[in-house]
């Protein structure tokens, strides 16, 4: 599963110069999940965080961990610019439906996640995310680090998931800019797997997803093969 390894790359050289703190994944500093979506109002808010969050799934080493760059949740007030990037590693699979599956039930996640105190909007059809958190949960002290590993533990679920790094950016330095264009290819690249897996055959010359195609390693070769079409 080599398809979104050049965006990891990407999100490495983007972050490579800023500063950052890193956490160990623990399974005994999760953050409460509530299991359902709570709504926090305007006047029980700390600060409200606005950009976007996406997960690049690999078959290539990953180590579990959470990275901080910028202020950590107790340090924010008001509103700030966000990402949030999940690198999830997963066992190499020859099936490429499994595989494509897999990544379904990984994107499963991102939505189906409730931390208490930590209201995240977000959509199954956008890159979009947008995160509330309260004073209440502040006061208790909520953390990216306890987010982080609540957010791990959770792809985990899944035996097929090894190892996850879970990197959440607030640092206004930050070329979030970039980070938006890489959530927006990162979605580019997964509607060109939607379109080969589920068998929609097209002319390539006039598909509009081409250029996903003609740039991201293997996605050319993978059309192909589920189209039954010779080169």
């Amino acid at each position: 599963m080599e398809f979104f390894d050049s965006l990891i790359r990407d999100v490495s050289l983007l972050t490579e110069p800023l500063v950052k703190k890193e956490y160990a994944f623990s399974d005994s500093e999760l953050w409460q999940d509530v299991g359902y979506s709570q709504v926090i109002l305007q006047r029980d808010t700390a600060s409200e965080l606005d950009g976007t969050g996406f997960n690049l799934v690999t078959s290539s080493p990953v180590e579990d961990g959470i990275v901080v760059i910028g202020d950590d949740l107790q340090h924010i007030e008001g509103k700030r610019k966000f990402a949030r990037i999940s690198l999830v590693q997963i066992e190499s699979e020859e099936d490429e439906q499994k595989a494509y599956n897999l990544i379904r039930k990984i994107e499963y996640v991102k939505y189906h996640h409730f931390p208490d105190g930590y209201m995240i909007r977000t959509s199954s059809r956008s890159h979009k995310e947008a995160v509330r958190v309260s004073k209440t949960a502040v006061k208790n002290g909520i953390s990216f680090q306890k987010i982080g590993s609540l957010l791990i533990n959770k792809y985990k679920e899944n035996p097929a998931v090894k190892a996850v790094k879970v990197i959440f950016i607030t640092d206004p330095a930050a070329d979030h800019a970039e980070l938006e264009n890489m959530a927006q290819k990162n979605n580019r690249i997964t509607e060109t797997l939607n379109h080969i897996m589920n068998s929609v055959t097209f002319d390539c010359d006039t598909c509009n997803l081409k250029p996903i195609c003609d740039e991201v390693e293997g996605m050319k070769e993978l059309h192909f093969k589920n189209a039954g079409m010779n080169r």
